[in-house]
Order: structure tokens, then sequence, then C-alpha cells
């Protein structure tokens, strides 16, 4: 037994394939046709939307979309690197929250923008590394660990904050970072690309990546091949609630304010793309191309319920991104299901 899984976990530390054969070919072709649907249905929702909607194609209204879906990709980047390792983040809407705050008053006591961001990106440093240290030495379940959390960071926005804290600094590249434009590409965008392009190089040119892989898809047959499992989940806890307070400090200077009630529901957006984008919840299966057009076909039809007019938008754009959830789960049940049987 422990041979087999040496050998499991030497495949996926090395990156060797064995070519697919027969059934069990088909089912992993079926499984990377997910990218391909994903396709499908963002160009088939957005003809819809720009046959009923003529300000769905504008300029300004794309813009728009794309600064919103740039804020919950990076977020949902490190979430989907978190996933593939085995274990959730749930606080990292909380993180949004805290992060916003407690910049905004460095800022405004120091008008030292980059100890502003040095403390928003440190926040969120610390916040994965308690997260990691709690789940893989007390071996308590990330779930619980991260539900935990939540609300620790909920209630310390709160405590720092009876109400939004105002932008007092005035300083303008602060504002640059969230309503800027680089050769008329929106820097939240920008920086979305380079957090893209950096993930899936760890992913699949590293062999940290390949490490990362194999503990989410078989953390025993990676303990047999010398990973050091608690420190990648741990480095995964921490990509993953660092790239969330990316997302807050961008959020931060889009809205000038620190707000104690920001992120609302963002862990949800954030889960239910990487889940849509095929990452499995049980670990060691993900794509990063996928967590990103499921954030795509999501700001679209969050966009839609806006542009349509429909009484209720912001309720409906929660129930949709519940009911996601749930069609992300059972597509992965089912493909669960599936590889198991071509086994």
């Amino acid at each position: 037994m422990e041979h087999s899984e040496l050998n499991v976990a030497a495949a996926a530390t090395t990156g060797v394939r064995s070519k697919p054969q027969g059934f069990r070919g088909l089912v992993r072709r079926a499984v990377g046709l997910q990218e391909g649907n994903l396709v499908i249905a963002l160009l088939v929702v957005s003809a819809f939307l720009a046959w009923r909607s003529p300000v769905f194609l504008t300029e300004r209204n794309l813009a728009v979309l794309l600064l919103t879906s740039s804020m919950v990709a990076i977020s949902a980047i490190g979430m989907t690197i978190l996933l593939i390792s085995g274990e959730v983040d749930l606080s990292v809407g909380s993180l949004q929250a805290v992060v916003g705050v407690i910049a905004m008053q460095v800022l405004n006591a120091t008008n030292n923008l980059a100890l502003g961001i040095l403390v928003g990106l440190a926040i969120g440093v610390l916040v994965g590394l308690v997260n990691g240290v709690l789940t893989v030495r007390l071996g308590i379940t990330s779930f619980i660990v991260t539900l935990a959390m939540l609300s620790i960071l909920r209630a310390s926005a709160y405590v720092s904050t009876n109400a939004a804290v105002q932008n007092l600094h005035k300083i303008p590249a602060f504002s640059e970072i969230g309503n800027g434009y680089l050769w008329r590409v929106p820097w939240p965008v920008v920086i979305m690309a380079v957090v893209f392009v950096g993930a899936y190089l760890l992913l699949h040119q590293t062999t940290l990546g390949r490490a990362i892989y194999a503990v989410g898809g078989n953390r025993r047959a990676a303990e047999l091949s010398g990973i050091r499992v608690n420190a990648v989940k741990t480095f995964c806890f921490v990509v993953a609630s660092t790239l969330a307070a990316v997302s807050a400090i961008i959020l931060l200077s889009r809205m000038n304010s620190g707000q104690n009630n920001a992120g609302f529901g963002f862990e949800f957006q954030v889960i239910g793309a990487a889940l849509l984008g095929g990452t499995s919840l049980y670990g060691g299966q993900g794509s990063l191309v996928g967590t990103m057009l499921a954030v795509l076909l999501l700001g679209v039809l969050s966009n839609g319920i806006i542009l349509l007019g429909i009484p209720e938008g912001s309720s409906w754009q929660v129930a949709v991104t519940g009911l996601v959830i749930l069609i992300a789960l059972y597509m992965d049940a089912r493909r669960r299901r599936l590889a198991g049987e071509a086994a």
C-alpha cells in the first residue's frame, strides 16, 4: 500500500502524466471541458444581455464590470490555491473590513501611502499564519478555524471604529490604486493580471506548485514522498489571506473610506467562483483559468441583474451566488464519482 502511495506522490510532484487510456481518458477529457463550458455560458449570457440592454457593451459598463470582477478575481486566485491544497478560508470577507479600517487609520495618522499598504498586507499575512497554524498544528478543520476567524475579524472591525473611517490624508496616489488607469486599462485589472500570471507560474512551473496539488490530492502519499505538508498548507493560507488583503486595499481606494461592514458575503463570491471554475472542495484539483472565467460569468450575471432592472436586484445577486455554489458542488461530486468509477 505504501509503495503505491509513493508512486502517486512521485507522479504528482514530478508532473509526469501517463497517457489517458479507455474510459479513464474520456473522463479526464470531460473534466478538462469545464473551461469550455464556462466560455460558452459566458458568451450566451453576454449575447442575451447585449440584446436586452444597449448599455451592456458600452465602454463605461464594461470598465465597471472589469473593475468589480478584478477584486473578486484577485481573492479567488488565492482561494483556488488554498482549495487545491485541501483547505478553505471563510474569513476573507471580514478580512476586507479589518484591512480597510486599520489601513485607512494608518494612512490618516501618517500620510504615508507605503506604510498604510504594508500594514494592510501585514494583517493579511498574520491572519493567514494564524489560520494555518491553528489548522495544521492543532488538527482543527479549516472550516471551523476560519469560521471563528470570520467572527473575530468582523468584531475587530466594529471595535476599531463605530462608523466609516473617512479619507483625511488626501494622498493623490491612493485614489489611483482603485480608480486610475494604465494605458486605458484600470489599475485593478493590471494588478489582477499580474497576480494571475504569478499564481499560474507558481502552480505549473515550480516544485512548490506540484507539491500543493500533491498535498491536496493525497496527504499521506505527499508525506511519504518527503513533502512538508504542514508548511505547504500554511503557505497556501498565507497566500489566500494576503491576496484578500490586496483586494481589500483596492476596495478601500475605490470607496475612499474604510467601512466596518465591508465584505459581507464576499467569501461566498470567492469560494463560489473557485468551485464553479472546476476547483474541487476536497483538494488536489483546480484551474486558475476556470476560476477567472467563473469570476467573469458571475460578474456578468450580477451586472445583468442591475441592467435589466430586476426588483430587489441585490437580493437576487446573493441568491445567484448561492445557486452557483450548489451547482458547483454538484458538478464536483459528479466529477469525483465518474473518476472513481473510471479508476
